[in-house]
């Protein structure tokens, strides 16, 4: 039976998922191209297919095609013969080489050269290529799986990828969804994160608060799983206690304005006070905080609401640092 645990989540969105994949796995021919947001998880659900395809030791092979120059690409893809060009001093296997009789995993594809995709086109299609300055025809059997997170359909119309490319990597399509959509799953990943983090730096173990939860449910999350793992993370790193109260959470994540593009109630302002206790001056810091917020920082309103004059406010604002809150995209 194929295991998908490192894929944690319970959520419609996940099964579908999971589902998918078991119908891929059983197909080591067919190429993948995996959709999905930044930090959705796509290079995961590549690992998934390739652990539960390979049956030896065959390499799982990633290539940010993104981040590497076009003139490099080709050469770390396809490799070069000795002399192929100026400082080539021996033959070097390229990535397609190393991935043989495994994985190569092409991660966003929609960053691809044209000139570079015409030969990619041929190697997937055909499993063969020519090394950078090499005659002979070089033969490998390898998965293909190319992911992005761009509309390949988008950037096709505009003529930046080339259509039968696409359609040779689209042979079976995944999405990769977003976390927003996965509210079943938030709690269970930030449980595993904790897990995580417990063991890899010898952390005493931890738990949400209730409020927690709700906050983290209901954040709309723009940089989905590996936002949501970074947030636990610091907050075990910064903070000791044993419970993880929403203080202890990143504020970019506690800002109303990011929990009201949900369904969020964001007249009511939720203080948890922990077993230790809480200063006056830090329950009156986040009244002002969200009221400014409620108001988008329209002062002169914010200080009707808390029933105090504006010279005052301004004094409050200024002596706690409070400042609006820009929201990252």
């Amino acid at each position: 039976m194929p295991d998908f645990s490192s894929i944690i989540g319970v959520s419609p969105a996940i099964r579908e998922v999971t589902s998918l994949l078991e119908r891929v796995v059983q197909n080591p021919e067919i190429s993948v191209l995996i959709y999905g947001e930044t930090g959705t998880g796509k290079e995961i659900a590549a690992r998934a297919i390739h652990d539960n395809s390979a049956t030896g030791d065959e390499l799982f092979v990633e290539v940010n095609c993104a981040a590497i120059p076009e003139h490099l690409l080709e050469s770390e893809l396809f490799g070069y013969e000795k002399g192929a060009y100026t400082g080539a001093e021996r033959t070097k296997r390229g990535l397609f080489e190393l991935a043989d009789g495994g994985t190569l995993l092409l991660d966003e594809i929609g960053y691809m050269s044209l000139g570079l995709q015409a030969k990619l086109l041929k190697a997937v299609e055909e499993k063969t290529f020519r090394r950078l300055g090499g005659e002979k025809e070089v033969q490998v059997k390898v998965r293909i799986i190319a992911s992005t997170n761009i509309d390949l359909s988008v950037v096709m119309s505009e003529r930046k990828f080339r259509e039968d490319l696409f359609y040779r990597l689209n042979e079976i399509p995944l999405t990769m969804p977003p976390l927003r959509e996965r509210e079943d799953d938030v709690i269970l990943l930030s449980e595993s994160f904790i897990e995580e983090f417990a063991k890899q730096y010898n952390l005493q173990p931890r738990t949400l608060s209730e409020t927690s939860k709700e906050l983290l449910r209901q954040y709309h999350w723009p940089g989905n799983v590996r936002e949501l793992r970074n947030a636990i993370k610091r907050s075990m790193i910064m903070h000791d206690a044993e419970v993880l109260s929403p203080e202890m959470i990143p504020v970019s994540i506690r800002s109303t304005n990011s929990l009201a593009k949900q369904h969020w109630n964001s007249n009511q302002l939720v203080i948890e006070v922990p077993d230790e206790g809480v200063t006056f001056e830090e329950v009156e810091k986040q009244v002002i905080d969200h009221t400014l917020k409620l108001t988008n920082w329209n002062k002169n309103k914010a200080a009707r609401m808390l029933k105090i004059s504006r010279p005052r406010l301004l004094r409050k604002i200024e002596k706690y640092d409070l400042e609006p809150v820009t929201q990252e995209v």
